[in-house]
């Protein structure tokens, strides 16, 4: 129960905490999400249903990045270690290829909408995730 509790921020005031504290818990959601039942179980990897519970991995492990980060920021080391740096580079990379496959995905792919049913489901979970995901590209200054 306490471990639950630490993902809130320390200070509401300092956006990076916040942001850390708001990716750890949306990582935790989306891992959540794509373990539980279709359509919401494809909202964070836009695949297949076989597929997208591999993807719960990726969702854990940005889930626990984000909480170091987050507790980094708390302890002020965020700034100063360079494997919160790297780690935070990494975060800002998922984010970015996940943005990034999905414009693909709407602008170029000539199956979308046919063959994206469940996608489609579940428009507004969607729309979240993608502005969920966009918050890692925020700086953390």
């Amino acid at each position: 129960a306490q471990s639950l509790v630490s993902l809130g921020p320390a200070r509401a005031d300092d956006p990076v905490i916040v942001k850390y504290s708001l990716l750890s818990v949306s990582f935790l959601a989306f891992t959540a999400t794509a373990l539980g039942t279709f359509p919401l179980a494809v909202v964070p990897s836009w695949t297949g249903r076989r597929c997208s519970r591999a993807f719960a991995a990726w969702t854990l492990l940005a889930a626990a990045s984000s909480f170091n980060l987050k507790e980094a920021a708390e302890s002020g080391k965020l700034r100063a270690d360079e494997a919160c740096r790297t780690i935070s580079k990494g975060l800002k990379g998922l984010g970015a290829v996940y943005l990034a496959a999905k414009v693909g995905a709407v602008g170029f792919d000539p199956s979308f909408p046919a063959h994206y049913g469940i996608v489609k489901q579940v428009p507004a979970a969607q729309l979240a995730a993608a502005l969920l995901f966009g918050l890692t590209l925020r700086p953390d200054e």
